[in-house]
């Protein structure tokens, strides 16, 4: 149950609140009237600070004293203020003079603040030539100490905070994963650019690559064994892979080739149930081929006589074994049909044998008369020795080496006297009126009115050798000789042999 408020204390609350409502009212009024004399003020002094005056003296029935006024050097506004001297009443004199304090404090506070920062622009301006001096003068190391000892400092005041630091790195973690979701194009920057010094580090870092490369090792197993759908695309890639290598790689296809055949016989000689079924389906294959192809038919027929009479002409007791097994076989098979079987193979080996006789009697005519005939042009070709001598080289040759001489072929109408005479000095003949020939090689160089190397001519003989060189040796011969030949024929004194 809520009591009553009396009417006393209803009164009371009542005063209270009108109390505090006036007191709001005169603050307020009081705040707007400090606020229009700031902004008169700040105007009046904006209007004359370039005026430096005296200030004037406030009239001392204000009771004003020299301290409380601005000094002599600041700009003053004493002069501007016009302050009515003759007050009627108090209250107007109070007022005034709470004005004139208040616009004083506040000129004060403008002029200390303007001073203040020119204070503090020329400390500043000081303070950056003898920073500048200073880093003329000191060396690179003490910067250099100066530097880390500051860096140590900064993160010493960094490390003392933790937990700030923690706050503001899960902040910006926050702020960059919400952008990182939301913009695209962000999105797209930060991709590539992590691409970008990933794929530098991995260039470049070989620590930092073979981390990676185990790191991916590790995820990818873990992922196959996990995921069925990521194991299945990993195999049918794989196997894409290798069929296109297979294929592609001649030396890919031979070393895979080589490693199935190693793989196959070593399993094969040592796992007897594999073995037993390669047998098995081996087989198998043979007959199917056998019956279905014609030419693998032959081949093998053909492969496994020539095996047979491998081994008959080489083994001895299979020889053997194979006749007793023939006679066997035809003593003990004496039927009509063999016994007409047999009488026809006879017949149509005697056939055989009358043709091939027939055959050789034909082939040995042949071969006479072709003996004959060969023997007939070796005779002919022999019938006419080298009689035809050459009239340039007297040389004695076949009638294929030579021509028939006809000096008009030589010596023309149109040539000098000169080079008729020399080119009738090549020829030897007599004006018989016998056929002459002459070589083919002379003839050549005759016409192209040239000497003959083998020509008479040419004094191509052997001199007879003078009586004093016949009285030296060998050794004095070699000294005294203009040419020294590489090949030197002696001859032997006994046995002409070596």
């Amino acid at each position: 149950m809520v009591r009553k408020k009396s009417i006393s204390s209803k009164v009371k609350t009542r005063k209270e609140a009108y109390k505090r409502r006036q007191q709001i009212h005169s603050r307020v009024s009081r705040s707007w009237r400090i606020l229009i004399l700031t902004i008169k003020a700040v105007k009046r002094f904006s209007s004359f600070k370039h005026n430096v005056s005296a200030v004037s003296r406030v009239p001392r029935l204000l009771d004003i004293s020299e301290m409380d006024l601005i000094d002599s050097h600041c700009i003053s506004f004493g002069n501007k203020l016009k302050i009515q001297d003759n007050c009627s009443d108090s209250t107007q004199l109070n007022e005034q003079f709470d004005e004139l304090n208040i616009v004083q404090d506040i000129v004060k506070k403008v002029v200390s603040k303007v001073c203040r920062l020119d204070n503090e622009r020329k400390r500043q301006s000081k303070n950056r030539k003898a920073q500048k001096e200073t880093r003329k003068i000191l060396s690179n190391e003490e910067l250099i100490t100066k530097l880390r000892s500051r860096n140590k400092r900064c993160e010493w005041n960094n490390c003392r905070d933790v937990l700030f630091h923690e706050q503001q790195s899960e902040r910006l973690r926050k702020y960059y994963r919400n952008k990182y979701q939301n913009n695209n194009d962000f999105r797209n920057r930060e991709k590539v650019r992590t691409n970008s010094s990933i794929s530098l580090k991995y260039h470049n870092n070989f620590n930092f690559r073979e981390k990676m490369k185990s790191h991916s090792k590790i995820h990818c197993f873990d992922k196959y064994h996990r995921d069925m759908i990521f194991r299945q695309k990993v195999k049918a890639r794989s196997k894409c892979i290798l069929f296109n290598k297979y294929h592609n790689n001649t030396d890919y296809r031979n070393k895979v080739i080589a490693q199935s055949n190693v793989n196959v016989l070593n399993k094969y000689h040592t796992n007897s149930d594999f073995r037993k079924k390669v047998i098995a389906q081996s087989n198998m294959n043979i007959l199917n081929k056998y019956h279905t192809n014609s030419d693998f038919r032959n081949k093998y027929k053909e492969n496994m006589k020539s095996q047979v009479l491998n081994r008959y002409y080489t083994d001895n007791s299979i020889r053997l074994k194979m006749i007793q097994r023939a006679l066997n076989s035809y003593h003990s098979n004496n039927t009509l049909m063999t016994r007409k079987s047999r009488q026809l193979y006879n017949h149509r080996r005697r056939i055989l044998k009358k043709y091939a006789s027939i055959q050789s009697h034909k082939c040995t005519l042949k071969h006479s008369n072709l003996y004959k005939q060969n023997l007939k042009e070796f005779r002919k070709i022999i019938r006419e020795g080298p009689d035809y001598v050459c009239l340039s080289c007297r040389l004695a040759l076949f009638r294929n080496q030579v021509i028939p001489f006809v000096k008009d072929k030589y010596i023309k109408e149109n040539m000098l006297y000169e080079t008729k005479e020399h080119i009738q000095s090549y020829f030897m003949y007599s004006s018989s009126r016998e056929l002459k020939w002459i070589c083919k090689s002379c003839s050549d160089k005759i016409k192209k009115q040239q000497m003959p190397n083998r020509a008479i001519a040419n004094q191509l003989k052997v001199c007879e050798v003078p009586s004093e060189l016949k009285r030296l040796n060998n050794l004095e011969k070699h000294l005294i000789a203009l040419r020294l030949p590489f090949m030197k024929i002696v001859n032997l004194t006994s046995g002409k042999l070596s």
